[in-house]
């Protein structure tokens, strides 16, 4: 509920902590100090790090400079992959040293010594921080010195501007987070706005709005998911709306458009770039077979099944539904998706559900069909697939079930709304397309 620090600085000497601290304070910003204990370790609570964007660290963590370097550097990397996991998200360090030289130091040990499963453990940059300039004997800021440090720490988080503009796009999100949340508070009647009245005035707001944009009777089904979908147009207009942002630092952190580096070739790299833009995957995100864009493995797939739900054997499906070879069949897998209109989704309407019939395909073995009634996405590719694929649906073959008849599924991906409205569309032109009796002169 609470959103996690954005600035952790980790310390052995407790007093080192506080500068840091103090500073961000100045900068407007709030900073968390961990102290570090080789006793308990319980510097390693991951509640400290979650959503990290700036790591303080202290190269001599042990206080035993006689260890030798490359002790320091692994107790950091030991670190880094104790409490950096992969929902944390982008993160620069900060290395309190005296010598620069550590710095590339410890990249180059970061670059051969982080576990490769642990990608996202590794910082997008590492920057050096002397201690001795900015903190006196008494662990107190010197003398005028606040400022400079003040904005040396914030020239750490702009000085790259391709991971400054990353940063930046985050702040403004959650900018337009706030300014959403006071659009709600400010439909409260001023004269309710005392601390008996609160509770109940925004329950009316939240109840108003939700029930207005899905209608009374459907909120209750899930009041989150209402909330989400009545105020994410108001939420995307203030993010593409809000204007107050460096215009020089994005002008110099997206420079490569229309050049050749822009141009992507590699089949995996391509599928990436689409599976971010149009596909969800589960693990990373939640999903069901009953949402919107559900691309679903059916459980069990056999001649029974097929035979049962669309008269045709998986063979017959395979080969004359959708003209897949047999041979090829590993590289093949079944799926339906889940379509019907936003609104019967949105208002969880009770009915029938439908799933049109689908192929998940290797790139390899792909074949574009000019057919009216089959749909394809862009080639994606994911981590866990061994080569990029497609999604082929056959518009023809549609199954609608009950919410309850749905535990055949498994769930796989989601497809993300831009794609699945095209898909949607496609379907619509193809279920209501008019057919004409025409005589033509021979």
């Amino acid at each position: 509920m609470l959103t996690p620090p954005r600035f952790v600085v980790l310390d052995d000497k407790k007093e080192h902590l506080e500068p840091i601290i103090e500073t961000f304070k100045l900068i407007g910003s709030s900073c968390i100090g961990v102290q570090y204990n080789e006793e308990d370790e319980s510097h390693l609570c991951q509640d400290y790090y979650k959503g990290v964007r700036g790591l303080f660290i202290d190269l001599n963590l042990s206080g035993r400079s006689s260890l030798g370097q490359n002790t320091h550097y692994a107790e950091i990397i030991r670190i880094l992959e104790s409490v950096i996991s992969s929902e944390n998200g982008p993160f620069i360090m900060i290395l309190w040293t005296d010598n620069p030289q550590d710095c590339s130091n410890l990249i180059q040990y970061i670059e051969t010594r982080l576990d490769p499963e642990k990608r996202y453990c590794k910082p997008l940059l590492i920057k050096p921080l002397s201690k001795t300039q900015y903190i006196d004997e008494n662990s107190h800021i010197k003398a005028d010195t606040s400022e400079n440090l003040k904005n040396e720490i914030k020239g750490f988080f702009s000085s790259v501007p391709q991971i400054a503009v990353l940063f930046d796009w985050e702040s403004r999100v959650l900018e337009a987070v706030n300014q959403t949340l006071i659009e709600l508070l400010n439909l409260v009647p001023n004269d309710k706005r005392n601390f008996n009245d609160y509770p109940s005035e925004i329950d009316k707001v939240l109840s108003c709005i939700t029930s207005s944009t899905l209608g009374d009777g459907h909120v209750n089904k899930d009041r989150q998911q209402a909330f989400n979908i009545t105020t994410a147009p108001i939420l995307t207009d203030k993010i593409l709306n809000n204007k107050n942002f460096n215009e020089d630092i994005w002008n110099n952190a997206i420079t490569k458009v229309n050049t050749p580096e822009s141009k992507i070739s590699d089949p995996k790299a391509v599928g990436k770039y689409n599976k971010m833009l149009h596909l969800a995957v589960t693990g990373y995100e939640t999903m069901s077979s009953l949402d919107w864009g559900a691309v679903l493995k059916p459980i069990y797939w056999g001649n029974e099944m097929t035979c049962d739900l669309f008269g045709l054997t998986t063979t017959q499906i395979k080969t004359d539904v959708f003209g897949l070879k047999p041979e090829k069949s590993s590289s093949y897998e079944p799926i339906f998706v889940r379509l019907g209109a936003v609104c019967d989704y949105a208002q969880q309407k009770e009915g029938l559900i439908p799933y049109y019939l689908g192929y998940k395909v290797s790139k390899k073995d792909f074949v574009k069909r000019k057919n009216d009634f089959e749909w394809h996405s862009p080639l994606f590719f994911t981590d866990v697939e061994p080569e990029p694929f497609y999604l082929v649906v056959n518009l023809k073959y549609l199954l609608t079930l009950p919410p309850h008849k749905t535990s055949i599924f498994e769930a796989k991906y989601r497809i993300r709304e831009q794609l699945l409205n095209q898909l949607i569309l496609r379907a619509s032109n193809h279920a209501s397309r008019p057919g004409i009796n025409e005589l033509y002169v021979r």
